[in-house]
């Protein structure tokens, strides 16, 4: 688990470094309709289709050292699932985007906002897999090649 969290610590200042070497704030990578449509909702979805205490234990898998190959395939399952869901979420958020931006073509004061939140959700898309459910999926890889 340590290597997890470093690995987002490094993330996480990577990312920062990046944004204030350009000039620009942190608070401006900040969108709430992305932040509700990628961020929430696929793990809102993935808690109905799942359960709660199956997603719990697949978030417990990394740090309980599990060793049921069972309980290991279920973690797997669910990380790709949420991964999916994720990116799906992003696209469906694009398309609302692009729908908002080409209705509002003469409005130019409207495009930025809406080209805002279709960059957004992309954005929130990869960092969430880049920073849950890839490492997640590989440490619960890793548990089941040590387990046979």
């Amino acid at each position: 688990m340590i290597k997890y969290w470093s690995s987002v610590i490094v993330f996480f200042a990577g990312f920062c470094s990046t944004i204030i070497i350009k000039g620009g704030r942190l608070f401006m990578y900040l969108d709430i309709p992305s932040l509700l449509i990628v961020g929430v909702f696929p793990l809102v979805f993935v808690t109905i289709l799942f359960g709660f205490n199956e997603m719990k234990s697949a978030f417990q898998i990394p740090s309980s050292k599990e060793t049921e190959k069972e309980k290991l395939m279920a973690g797997l399952h669910f990380f790709r699932t949420y991964g999916k869901v994720t990116w799906i979420a992003g696209s469906i958020a694009v398309i609302i985007g692009i729908i908002s931006i080409l209705t509002a073509l003469e409005d130019r004061s409207v495009l930025g906002i809406e080209l805002i939140f279709v960059l957004f959700s992309l954005l929130y898309s990869a960092i969430i897999n880049v920073i849950i459910v890839i490492p997640f999926t590989v440490l619960i890889k890793k548990q089941l090649k040590n387990n046979g």
